[in-house]
């Protein structure tokens, strides 16, 4: 049957999907494949003659919201929205589509699951097809005390990445309303940010069996991941990698990084859930394989590239902040309540959007109210900002990159003589004020100390009372007390 594989691929990745097509092809040698660049600028791919070359605004995009998605976004989160793009083009065309993930390789015939798709009009694949161990069995969370019950195990990644991988999926055109349903969500929201229950496009996926009719492929062999080897390895058979006896068709390879080919994954978390190398042999015969491939396409090379996304048109890098300042203000025009934000992307000019981030709201820049936006921590710290905690809060921060909880460029950081913290500023002017009482007092005793009289000792009788006054009103010090505790048994 006829059918098309495509993916995305920023130009950083371009090595991977060199890889990808030309496995492809090995496989469907008069297959199609389309590659979409979100990010191309005039660079020359290198990709198999054979492959559709493919920009956002072929896939549907006008240039207004490509320009919009491509300021909002990261380009890896671009990159996976724009995954549902691609296939919506591809299925309005009338095409059965195998969506893949760039750091996938083919080996063998993925025809079956287009034709399931054909019949179900949309096949996801699982992240794992049989249980893992219970989550006490793995390390804590990154991030959390070393304790038990701050346990990661496998299956509480699958849950928050999302029960499905879109490593690989396949759509039929009878796939549409699911595919129109999926782009509206990844219009605004393809973030990673599992606390909101948010991982790029892959994590809307979970909802796809209970919402569109959906066929969930349960075989071995279809986009295997290291969270398919926690109770099997791959095996061989000649030059064909097998999995429970099944053909893979093709190998998912996760945060893989082709310079440690002894490894399965470069992620320290990942590698905590998923089994030791050295346990799988199979499995690091086919990364061994695979990074020589992706060594030959230049991914190295490719990685060294930097995007035009990543960068006002005079250079400027753009930073989470700019991007979370702009995402807030775009969502807030489409819903009828703020002016359109700029976009430097329309006309080349990032000047008014600079200027735009600079201006403020209480005293607080919208860049800086994007940190605020963006970091629970930070709000949660500074509830009112703007409001009664903004000059706490701008007080704050220039301590706060000093000590490397935060990277903020110095433009944008208030000048830390501007503001001062009014808790701070107490405690210091009742410390100077206890300081000074400790000075007089000291004088006092030794004035005591050589000569009882009571005209030497009455000085210090006064003062007694005086402190005993203070010592009635709220103290910030404990210790001031307990001084004064004493100044009965020193004066006696």
């Amino acid at each position: 049957m006829s059918f098309i594989g495509c993916t995305v691929a920023s130009r950083r990745f371009l090595g991977q999907a060199r890889v990808l097509a030309d496995s492809f092809f090995e496989q469907h040698p008069d297959g199609r494949f389309a590659v979409l660049i979100p990010d191309a600028g005039g660079v020359d791919p290198k990709l198999d003659e054979r492959v559709e070359v493919l920009h956002p605004l072929d896939v549907g995009l006008d240039r207004a919201e490509a320009n919009r998605m491509a300021l909002a976004y990261t380009v890896k989160e671009l990159s996976c929205a724009l995954k549902v793009h691609v296939a919506r083009h591809l299925i309005g065309r009338g095409d059965t589509v195998v969506l893949l993930d760039g750091d996938v390789c083919i080996y063998d015939d993925l025809t079956p699951v287009a034709e399931l798709a054909e019949r179900e009009s949309l096949v996801l694949t699982p992240h794992a097809l049989t249980p893992h161990a219970t989550p006490d069995h793995y390390p804590s969370t990154r991030g959390l005390a070393p304790r038990r019950v701050n346990a990661l195990g496998a299956e509480q990644m699958v849950v928050l990445a999302g029960t499905y991988n879109t490593g690989l999926v396949a759509l039929s055109p009878e796939a549409r309303p699911f595919v129109e349903w999926w782009a509206g969500r990844v219009a605004r929201y393809s973030l990673l940010e599992t606390s909101r229950g948010l991982f790029q496009e892959q994590g809307w996926t979970a909802l796809a069996p209970a919402l569109f009719p959906c066929h969930v492929l349960r075989e071995h062999g279809w986009n295997v991941s290291g969270f398919h080897l926690h109770d099997r390895d791959i095996e061989w058979a000649g030059d064909k990698p097998l999995i429970a006896g099944e053909p893979v068709r093709c190998f998912h390879y996760i945060t893989f990084d082709p310079a440690q080919p002894d490894q399965l994954t470069r992620d320290d978390q990942i590698r905590a859930v998923w089994p030791r190398p050295e346990e799988r042999p199979g499995a690091l015969r086919l990364c061994a394989g695979y990074a020589e491939r992706l060594t030959a396409a230049g991914h190295t090379r490719a990685l060294a590239d930097t995007s035009p996304n990543d960068r006002l048109p005079d250079g400027t890098p753009i930073d989470l902040q700019m991007r979370t300042a702009y995402r807030e203000a775009l969502l807030e025009h489409e819903a009828g309540v703020a002016p359109s934000p700029p976009n430097p992307f329309d006309d080349g000019d990032g000047a008014p959007f600079l200027a735009w981030l600079s201006e403020t709201e209480g005293g607080v820049s919208r860049y800086l109210r994007a940190i605020h936006t963006r970091l629970p921590w930070v709000w949660g710290s500074f509830k009112e900002v703007p409001g009664a905690d903004a000059e706490r809060y701008l007080a704050w921060l220039p301590a706060a990159v000093e000590c490397d909880d935060l990277d903020i460029p110095r433009r944008w950081l208030p000048d830390s003589g501007d503001y001062a913290d009014p808790a701070v500023a107490a405690l210091v002017a009742h410390v100077e004020t206890v300081e000074a009482h400790r000075r007089a007092l000291e004088d006092v005793v030794e004035s005591v100390r050589r000569s009882r009289s009571w005209r030497f000792t009455a000085p210090a009788r006064n003062l007694r009372t005086a402190l005993q006054r203070l010592r009635r009103r709220p103290a910030y010090s404990p210790s001031l007390d307990s001084y004064l505790n004493e100044i009965p048994r020193r004066t006696r």
